[in-house]
């Protein structure tokens, strides 16, 4: 026997009753898991309330300070009134930039590596370049003196050398008449003989034959001397003259032909190997020369101040006045000066071959300490370089004044030592990213170290190894420092805040739809639930009918 529709319907209600309550079991077990996020994001979003970065402060000039987010490119970065800081890997190897890197790499000396951050200063300041200057102006002078005077004085020299090289030796020939300081003669020197024992005015008559002599009888003349002093010779005939034959006076009246032609040896001290001009002496003494010192000495004063030398014949006169009129303060000053005169500068009646000087030389250019024109940027990137050139300690910028009284400021070169250098070139992300640095130094992924300054009078303990003034890269801690703080990360807190509320939104809305699917649900059951009560009694008739039917 077929089923009946009623009975159709009820399986119908059944199923679907059940489908329902499975539904409604889902939705509710949703419901569940929308409560359990909304608890997870309520939980992340309290986590983010509390959450810290770390902030760098940096001084301005008025003191005021400055807050940016911590990153390594902050740490790295120079500015002025900043603490330096380098950070350390686990392996102890210090983080740079790029940058830095490639310029230390590009760098065999501290020099190079300065260089390449704009830090080379002028050279003019220092000490070492003044001192140049001033030999090398003093070069110029000398060349230009030599060129001037010293060159055309040889070149003339050399022509009366070569017209006279095969002419009579005149001072031999006058040395031979008269004699020397050491072995004077008698004869025809009587007089220069008697002047060495002390009557200085017998040597008039000698110079009587070597002034304006022409061999015969000596005669009186008018004279200058190189002071202005007009005075008329004596003319004598006794003496030298008496005692020198015929032939010694034609000697005679050859060499005071060449008395005018010829000058001093620039000798005033005959002791001394080298000219010296004692007018010069005496003036650069502070002191004024006596008449008999201007007429004794190989110089002459010339109207623009300046000295040249006599020639034989100006000497000759200028000796005879000061015989003439007894100026020597003794005879012993007398008799030194006729010795100088007569042995010294009478030996340049005969030219000898001169020998030119060479040429002054320029000097060398003496190499220049490096000069940074930034006294405390300098010192930054001399930190960096001995850090990354595996010292722990760096010298110190030099502080130096010239004669001029200008400061300047100098670095003693250092090579690169390829066998100790300790860097690791950091990350770009990692260089400019505040939340890795803050983790990193929160977690002690990395370590931090600060540029100190070091006394040894004070410091020799910290770091033995030095003797100077300079610096050394102290460990440190960041929570220790004054210019690294945490305070709240007020964007990830932001973030966190944008997320919570969108979550919560979401959470709530599907919590509505779910309400709303749970109500039709309910709904939809007590319709079919109601139906479903009513085929049941339906059929429970029918079945009661049958039976009382069959009964």
């Amino acid at each position: 026997m077929g089923m009946s529709a009623t009975q159709a319907r009820l399986l119908t209600i059944t199923g679907r009753l059940t489908d329902n309550e499975m539904r409604s079991q889902t939705i509710t077990n949703a419901k569940l898991r929308l409560a359990q996020k909304s608890s997870e994001a309520s939980q992340t979003y309290m986590d983010a309330l509390s959450s810290e970065k770390l902030v760098f402060k940096t001084y301005g000039d008025n003191g005021e300070t400055s807050t940016y987010n911590l990153t390594p490119a902050l740490l790295y970065s120079y500015e002025p009134l900043k603490n330096q800081y380098s950070i350390q890997n686990a392996s102890g190897q210090n983080l740079v930039s790029a940058t830095d890197a490639a310029n230390f790499e590009a760098s065999a000396t501290l020099d190079d590596f300065l260089d390449k951050y704009g830090l080379k200063g002028d050279t003019q300041k220092t000490q070492a370049k003044l001192d140049y200057d001033e030999r090398y102006a003093k070069y110029e002078k000398d060349l230009e003196y030599y060129n001037t005077v010293t060159k055309p004085e040889y070149d003339k020299l050399y022509k009366e050398w070569l017209a006279e090289k095969d002419q009579p030796n005149l001072y031999e020939v006058f040395s031979n008449i008269v004699g020397t300081s050491d072995n004077p003669n008698t004869d025809a020197g009587y007089c220069y003989a008697e002047a060495l024992k002390g009557g200085n005015s017998c040597y008039i008559h000698l110079l009587d034959l070597l002034l304006d002599y022409d061999g015969t009888t000596p005669s009186s003349h008018e004279y200058t001397t190189t002071t202005g002093k007009t005075f008329n010779s004596e003319g004598s005939t006794g003496g030298s003259y008496g005692n020198s034959t015929d032939e010694q006076k034609q000697q005679f009246a050859i060499i005071s032909g060449k008395m005018a032609d010829k000058n001093c040896d620039g000798k005033d001290d005959l002791s001394q190997d080298a000219a010296n001009n004692s007018l010069l002496q005496i003036k650069n003494s502070g002191k004024t020369p006596t008449e008999f010192e201007l007429l004794k000495s190989d110089y002459k004063l010339n109207a623009d101040g300046t000295y040249s030398k006599k020639t034989l014949k100006e000497k000759a006169i200028d000796l005879y006045y000061a015989l003439q009129q007894n100026l020597a303060p003794s005879k012993e000053a007398m008799t030194e000066t006729l010795i100088n005169f007569t042995d010294g500068d009478m030996k340049n009646l005969t030219t000898t071959k001169p020998v030119l000087a060479p040429a002054p030389k320029a000097p060398d250019e003496p190499t220049y300490p490096f000069v940074v024109n930034d006294k405390d940027k300098g010192q930054w990137y001399i930190n960096l370089w001995y850090m990354m050139n595996g010292s722990e300690s760096a010298n110190k910028v030099k502080e130096e004044t010239n004669n001029k009284g200008e400061t300047y400021f100098v670095v003693d070169s250092v090579k690169k030592n390829e066998n100790a250098k300790n860097y690791k070139v950091i990350d770009d992300q990692l260089l400019t990213s505040n939340d890795w640095l803050t983790f990193a130094l929160k977690n002690g992924v990395v370590t931090l170290s600060q540029a100190s300054y070091f006394n040894p009078s004070v410091d020799s303990a910290k770091t033995p190894e030095m003797t100077a003034e300079g610096y050394y890269w102290n460990a440190t801690a960041y929570s220790s420092t004054s210019d690294m703080v945490s305070v709240e990360d007020e964007v990830a807190i932001a973030k966190a805040e944008v997320k919570y509320k969108n979550t919560t939104t979401e959470i709530e809305n599907q919590d509505k739809k779910y309400d709303q699917d749970l109500k039709k649900l309910d709904t939809e059951h007590n319709a079919l639930q109601t139906e479903y009560e009513s085929l049941k009694s339906v059929i429970d008739k029918n079945v009661e009918r049958s039976f009382k039917a069959f009964s």
